[in-house]
């Protein structure tokens, strides 16, 4: 009966640490998925900024821009053929 019983407990003990091992693997799981959603959006980050300053040198400014001698100083059938209204 005394072995049964030691048999009955070690099963337990198994149990436990089997559920154990379940719950941690599940946490790092967790852990890792999160911190690779971290690393994605700071890395997503720093290149939408690298972008910016890429394309920010690229700009003219506003009021050097052909919208805006257009709009200065073009007349009204110009700015409608340029913006495609007139079809």
């Amino acid at each position: 009966m005394s072995s049964d019983g030691a048999v009955l407990v070690l099963c337990a003990a198994m149990r436990r640490r089997d559920k154990r091992r379940k719950r941690y693997s599940l946490l790092w799981s967790r852990l890792r998925r999160s911190l690779h959603e971290e690393k994605l959006r700071i890395e997503w980050q720093r290149l939408v900024r690298m972008r910016h300053y890429v394309a920010l040198d690229c700009l003219k400014h506003p009021m050097e821009s052909d919208w805006m001698r257009l709009w200065l100083n073009g007349t009204d059938g110009n700015l409608i053929t340029k913006t495609s209204l007139s079809r």
